[in-house]
């Protein structure tokens, strides 16, 4: 038990030519004839999803033929920001006034959600970026943002956290030491800043302290217990070698007007994992756990993907291959990143991905990948086949339809309709300030999950605010009003964030769970959920990561489609053990303390 330990804790409380055979047509291994997924279907009165269906031949096209064929899809999902007297003005920076159109400027600001004053209101911290002071880059404020039920209120000033040492992209959020009360790290340009929740509305800064110290160029990172002891660890991406003493002239289409460099111009800085040591400290543990020196990562996610009960990852890299890590018992990592057909494309070339997460989109109980990529590539859906065996499906599924015209960074897949399957949402915005194939500012795109079997392009039902152009870069999902239904946090460059409230005429229910680990991390990252209903099951976990740069509300969220009656949950701990909660009612929101308690909690 935590409470028994007597650990000290440092704060008070160009490309692969061919992609295996074994992803294309049967006769490799594992992947010989892959069993086909059975989808349970929704309880709308709509007949039984089909299979996804198979693409054996590179040649297939890009976008399926069915897909545009089919009668268009009626969303009942609606997103509308808050009014300004509810959601406080702040906006990221990234310098680019200034004109000297660096690399650096393109990579924006995320955000995470959270309840750090556990008041049960999810409140939201905000990166805000960073400047130029000559050819010197610096940190500009992170905004805390208090939930006072019916407003966000800005109490970055009473926060104590002050202006950043850094300039800035990411917030990774996670109760790091274990005394209930969620920290988060700060990933940049030039080192990183981890701030300890102090329980009383403010933080300290505590990187040195518990010596997680890196320099280089960081944007994501995930908390996860990956030596499996009890203790969550954290894995950082490294970008590029960059530096304004290492900025070479780059140019628009006309050869004259400076733009942002290309990332293929730098080297790459390596990603790092660092081990807690379980008495508030961290140890560079990257070489020993055979992590890659050569990404320019940009997005992590962290997940048991193959059901063993170790956490492994997946990384979101920039023009070149994407890695996936199977975790070796909490021991090491192998490379998996060219065996598991998650890597690039479906042609097995790279793409340039961003965003990245981890979701059960046709409810088969297996987690499948999903890496929001660069323009002129498809998003990229890989389903799960089992024993760490992916599929690229975005063209089957519908979403290579939306065409290639989106540069896509923050993301997320939550159940936005309440029907029992996971839509997901891409903010957009293009890296360079001239582009040549797409607009710089782009508008977001809100991809809904029909059946469990494809996606459709809904963006334009569901209001004005994801229509507007934008330098779109973090996302994360949160329940701000705890009405059970998902909002949105986003946070673009050079515009105010925007709480997107979801205000969709839905007739489902919902079910979330708040988890509380004893044996297992006190944030139990990794934990899998399954809920059981009279119409099927849906399967569910708590990830570490995910999005770009940003961390969504550290809850399990279920939609229960009208019709559908909950029957029971099946938790799976990161300690091995086994939980089973009857249920009453839909419309619950359970706090669950491993192996012991369930609580109800009342509704705001």
């Amino acid at each position: 038990m935590r409470g028994t330990r007597t650990t000290t804790l440092i704060c008070r409380r160009k490309s692969y030519a061919v992609m295996f055979l074994f992803l294309l047509t049967a006769g490799c291994g594992d992947a010989k004839q892959p069993k086909q997924k059975q989808v349970a279907p929704k309880t709308t009165g709509a007949t039984a999803a089909r299979p996804i269906r198979d693409v054996s031949t590179s040649e297939a096209p890009i976008v399926p033929s069915t897909v545009g064929t089919q009668p268009k899809h009626k969303s009942a999902i609606r997103l509308q920001p808050l009014a300004a007297e509810q959601m406080p003005e702040v906006i990221a920076d990234n310098g680019a006034r200034h004109g000297f159109a660096t690399i650096l400027e393109s990579l924006g600001s995320g955000c995470a959600a959270m309840d750090f004053d556990r008041d049960d209101l999810p409140d939201a911290i905000i990166a805000g970026g960073g400047d130029f002071d000559g050819r010197r880059c610096i940190g500009k404020p992170v905004f805390v943002l208090r939930n006072r039920r019916t407003h966000l209120e800005n109490t970055t000033s009473a926060s104590a956290i002050g202006t950043t040492r850094h300039y800035h992209h990411g917030i990774c959020a996670a109760d790091y030491n274990h005394d209930g009360f969620e920290d988060f790290l700060v990933t940049g340009f030039g080192g990183m800043q981890l701030f300890c929740n102090q329980g009383d509305g403010t933080f300290t800064e505590t990187a040195a302290a518990t010596e997680l110290m890196s320099g280089g160029w960081s944007a994501s990172a995930a908390w996860a217990d990956f030596n499996h002891d009890g203790f969550l660890d954290v894995y950082v991406t490294g970008y590029v070698n960059w530096s304004f003493e290492n900025d070479p002239p780059c140019f628009a289409a006309d050869g004259v007007t400076r733009d942002n460099c290309s990332p293929k111009l730098f080297e790459a800085l390596p990603d790092k994992l660092f081990i807690s040591g379980g008495d508030g400290t961290f140890t560079n543990q990257s070489a020993a756990f055979n992590v890659r020196p050569d990404g320019k990562a940009l997005g992590v996610v962290a997940a048991d993907l193959n059901a063993d009960g170790f956490l492994d990852l997946y990384v979101g890299n920039d023009v070149m291959m994407n890695f996936l890590y199977r975790n070796e018992a909490g021991t090491s990592f192998t490379d998996w990143s060219m065996f598991g057909g998650a890597g690039g494309s479906r042609r097995g070339s790279p793409d340039a991905s961003m965003g990245v997460d981890v979701v059960d989109f046709d409810n088969d109980g297996r987690f499948d990948i999903w890496a929001a990529n660069f323009e002129m590539e498809s998003f990229a859906l890989y389903q799960n086949l089992g024993k760490m065996q992916f599929r690229h499906v975005s063209d089957v599924t519908g979403v290579s339809a939306i065409g290639g015209q989106y540069v896509g960074w923050g993301t997320a897949f939550t159940d936005l309709d309440l029907d029992g399957d996971c839509d997901t949402v891409v903010c957009n915005g293009n890296v360079v300030q001239h582009p040549k194939h797409s607009p710089t500012l782009q508008k977001m795109v809100l991809l809904e999950n029909v059946n469990g079997h494809h996606f459709e392009d809904v963006t334009e039902q569901v209001g004005p605010a994801l229509l507007t152009p934008q330098h779109g870069r973090g996302l994360a999902w949160t329940d701000w009003n705890r009405d059970g239904k998902v909002d949105l946090l986003v946070t673009p460059t050079h515009a105010p964030a925007q709480l997107l409230e979801n205000r969709s005429n839905v007739n489902g229910s919902s079910l979330t769970l708040q988890l509380i680990g004893t044996k297992s991390p006190r944030q139990p990252i990794g934990t899998t959920v399954t809920l059981i209903t009279s119409s099927g099951t849906q399967t569910k976990q708590l990830i570490g990561g995910g999005s770009y740069a940003s961390t969504s509300l550290p809850e399990i969220h279920f939609g229960v489609p009208r019709g559908s009656t909950p029957t029971e949950v099946r938790i799976k701990w990161p300690s091995g053990t086994s939980q089973l909660i009857s249920l009453a009612n839909a419309d619950d929101r359970l706090v669950v303390i491993e192996q012991r308690a369930v609580a109800v909690r009342p509704p705001h």
